[in-house]
């Protein structure tokens, strides 16, 4: 059974910050409001079981647009230095 938090859905989860920090800013980008849930014990650096996890959450209202977004293929290096050349 998932946990959540008040109207808060998790779109993602994983075992490092920086892992999570990533999926917030792509989800940002994209409008979509995120925070990141940390239950990891940094004490002990420990990076697997319940003690390791680190969420991203999204209100329920945004839960399938940012699904849909995180699920979407990867740009190709070809199409980021395109987009990297058309925005100068």
């Amino acid at each position: 059974m998932k946990k959540t938090i008040a109207n808060w859905e998790e779109v993602f989860l994983c075992g490092t910050d920086y892992e999570a920090n990533l999926v917030c800013a792509r989800l940002e980008d994209a409008g979509i409001i995120s925070v990141l849930l940390n239950h990891r014990c940094h004490a002990f650096n420990l990076t697997q079981g319940v003690l390791a996890k680190v969420q991203v959450l999204v209100p329920k209202s945004m839960k399938a647009e940012a699904l849909e977004l995180l699920e979407a293929e990867a740009l190709t290096d070809e199409e980021l230095a395109e987009a990297v050349s058309s925005s100068k």
